[in-house]
């Protein structure tokens, strides 16, 4: 289907007009079809799922938006 026969803002409308299931289900495989694109380099993608494998193994941790905001807070103080 060519771009130009689609009408972006009718297909929004629509889209934003479903019930939250249907509008979550085309959000993810939007999200899909983006990680699909060969646009990241190897060696970022390589870098990004080590970093993904480190935290599943437990050998890095997460930190909520509270501990990193009240870290730069010590910080700048």
């Amino acid at each position: 289907m060519s771009t130009e026969a689609i009408d972006i803002t009718s297909v929004l409308q629509s889209a934003l007009a479903m019930p939250r299931p249907e509008r979550s289900y085309i959000a993810e495989r939007l999200l899909v079809s983006l990680e699909d694109d060969d646009e990241m380099p190897p060696q970022w993608r390589e870098e990004m799922d080590a970093r993904v494998l480190r935290r599943e193994h437990g050998e890095t941790r997460s930190y909520s938006h509270e501990e990193i905001i009240a870290e730069l807070d010590s910080v700048i103080a």
